[in-house]
């Protein structure tokens, strides 16, 4: 009896042992499984390396392509800065140059104004000089008032002409740079 009880005893074990033993199979079988997923987890991972790694490279490159456009933007606008400075100090330049125009055209009408007020003078002079002659007195002091008059005349004769070449230069120029 004590052999059935050893033998039972020893079943008892061998059950236990079965039991721990498959118990310790299913985990192992659970584990394996787990482990074979992440195996093709990681397999796929891996797989996708060299596309991600192209990417990358393309990635950078994509990069050096904006920040070579970058410098060049900033190179552009630097540039179109400069041109944008000249053409601001020529414009404020031909906005002088128009006014300082406005002013010669100005002088110049005042000039015009004077020149027909002088003719007109020395037409009065002319008929008083011929009329003196006519009667004879003051014959010298008419003809050196007249001499000077005329002198004065042609002196103001020739600024005026003067001053209309400027007045055509300015305007030439006051076109061209509306142009």
């Amino acid at each position: 009896m004590e052999l059935l009880e050893n033998t039972r005893s020893s079943e008892e074990k061998l059950k236990n042992t079965v039991s721990e033993l498959a118990s310790n199979l299913k985990s192992c079988e659970y584990e394996r499984a787990q482990f074979t997923e992440e195996n093709s987890s990681l397999k796929i991972q891996l797989q996708k390396i060299p596309v991600l790694q192209d990417e990358i490279v393309a990635l950078k490159n994509s990069l050096n392509d904006v920040k070579y456009e970058n410098e060049r933007l900033e190179a552009s606008l630097q540039m179109i800065s400069g041109d944008y400075q000249h053409l601001k100090e020529e414009h404020a330049s031909s906005l002088q140059k128009a006014s300082s125009m406005q002013k010669a055209v100005i002088e110049l009408e005042d000039h015009k104004r004077n020149k027909i007020a002088l003719e007109e003078k020395l037409l009065r002079l002319q008929g008083d000089l011929t009329a003196r002659e006519a009667l004879g007195a003051h014959d010298v002091e008419l003809k050196t008032k007249l001499g000077r008059l005329k002198r004065s005349n042609s002196q103001l004769q020739w600024k005026i002409n003067r001053l209309q070449e400027e007045k055509d230069e300015y305007t030439k120029t006051k076109q061209a740079l509306e142009e």
